[in-house]
């Protein structure tokens, strides 16, 4: 049932009330504006400050006049019903005799109260029939569509004879900018175009959609560029001595190793831009849908990701290949790396369980070393499922000491540990982790002289074994 406020065939004393209070609050404004034009002016100022008080004093008077007149014309009682609201269809209930034109899927749901819209849609249709003609039986001509972020709802206008017809308007317009819309008159249509509910939500999905994808697609491409670098510089044939320059004139597996920590290096500059994109987009995205929503969520993990990447980049840039070798206490070192790294395993949900002897020292390039345990971890990390755990195992022989990284991951066959190690193959189609832990891992152990290898014994769990000489 349509409430009497809104079958009203011409504006109330109550609705008028609040125009007249809206129109005097702007004259006030726009003279109290003028009377500072005046007293700043480069009249003098002992001419005009008198009249300015007196002026001043008289806005206020008026200002507090039509507060009171908000007031008194305010409407009494509980407010109506407030939420989203579908126009097409209190059109459909004001004038089931109008004809009225939607486009299917457009969306024509606004955000406001219920008895407010309704008076809206009955003014505007009232004008587009005979002013002593009932709304609710006119056969007027109604189209209402969605226009980007705003819902148009248009009609063609009737004989104006009523008296109060531009007040009608004005009050239309007024209320329409409440709402954050407009009123709009071209030729013999009428317009009222209201903010779209959720228009703006959707807009900022959409913005945020298109930017995690993009960043996205940016990322695949670093991958893949940085991949096919690390797989030319492990795969391509040495250059005949005759023939190389003199920064080649040194061992293939130091060259090879250079060639990593330069390609790191420029690479990990380019990630670091995209990086501070992704944590900018991933705080809008909090902010405005929530930590839980699952956009928020994608993009967070996509900032992990890349922000573990650019660490492991970085890393391999500040190592040295020109590092000399010295006496290094291997378990500690490997203590050391495992240390390191139990924030990142904190963060995939992975236990590092250690079985060590008491001291054994080797005669290697620390640095180098460190960069080779931290990427032997970061494999074993990513490739072991939640709540699993990782074994980091040294076994001594003589002055052979043999370090285990036993994961959770997925097998591997046995003719393909090779491949995996030297990049000839996705680790990705063996369900193994995609990044460069393993291109680092087996660069930086030809540059040390040790043998890394992939084994799995029977029935067993997937090893990274390093075998070093004392």
């Amino acid at each position: 049932m349509m409430p009497d406020s809104v079958a009203k065939r011409r504006l109330s004393r109550q609705e008028l009330g609040w125009l007249l209070a809206q129109e005097a609050r702007g004259a006030a404004d726009a003279l109290r504006e003028g009377v500072t034009q005046l007293t700043q002016g480069s009249a003098p100022i002992e001419i005009r400050t008198g009249p300015a008080e007196e002026v001043e004093n008289t806005l206020d008077a008026l200002d507090d006049a039509i507060g009171m007149l908000s007031l008194l014309e305010a409407q009494p009682g509980t407010r109506d019903r407030r939420g989203r609201i579908d126009v097409a269809s209190l059109l459909c209930e004001l004038a089931p005799n109008a004809r009225i034109a939607i486009e299917p899927g457009g969306g024509t749901e606004v955000f406001g109260e219920e008895a407010d819209l309704c008076r809206m849609l009955h003014v505007l249709v009232s004008q587009s029939s005979d002013p002593g003609a009932d709304v609710a039986s006119t056969r007027a001509e109604i189209r209402v569509c969605r226009e980007d972020d705003l819902v148009r709802i248009s009609v063609e206008l009737g004989p104006d004879r009523s008296a109060t017809a531009d007040v009608e308007r004005r009050w239309l317009s007024r209320m329409a900018m409440r709402l954050g819309g407009r009123l709009e008159l071209e030729g013999g249509t009428q317009s009222l175009l209201l903010p779209a509910d959720g228009a703006s939500d959707q807009r900022e999905m959409d913005a945020l959609r298109k930017e995690l994808d993009q960043a996205q697609k940016l990322g695949e491409a670093y991958a893949r560029e940085l991949a096919s670098v690390f797989s030319t510089a492990i795969t391509t044939e040495p250059t005949p001595p005759s023939e190389r320059t003199a920064p080649e004139r040194m061992a293939p597996a130091t060259a090879r190793f250079e060639l990593l920590i330069s390609a790191a290096a420029a690479l990990g500059r380019s990630l670091g831009h995209l990086l501070e994109d992704l944590r900018a987009d991933a705080a809008v995205a909090s902010d405005a849908l929530g930590e839980g929503a699952e956009l928020a969520q994608r993009l967070t993990k996509r900032v992990t990701t890349c922000s573990e990447l650019h660490h492991e980049l970085r890393r391999l840039a500040e190592c040295s290949p020109a590092e000399a070798l010295s006496s290094t206490e291997f378990v500690e070192a490997v203590r050391a790396g495992v240390q390191d790294s139990r924030r990142r395993a904190a963060r995939h949900g992975v236990n590092i369980r250690l079985e060590l002897p008491a001291t054994h020292t080797v005669e290697t390039r620390p640095e180098t070393l460190g960069l080779l345990l931290r990427a032997l971890l970061d494999h074993a990390i990513a490739a072991t499922p939640r709540d699993g755990e990782v074994v980091v195992r040294v076994l001594l022989d003589g002055r052979q000491a043999t370090l285990t990284v036993e994961d959770g991951g997925p097998p591997i066959p046995d003719n393909q540990g090779v491949a995996l190690l030297k990049r000839r193959i996705d680790p990705t189609r063996l369900g193994r982790p995609g990044g460069i832990a393993l291109l680092v891992a087996d660069a930086a152990a030809e540059h040390l002289g040790c043998a890394l290898s992939i084994e799995q014994p029977a029935g067993g769990r997937v090893q990274l074994r390093l075998a070093l000489d004392g």
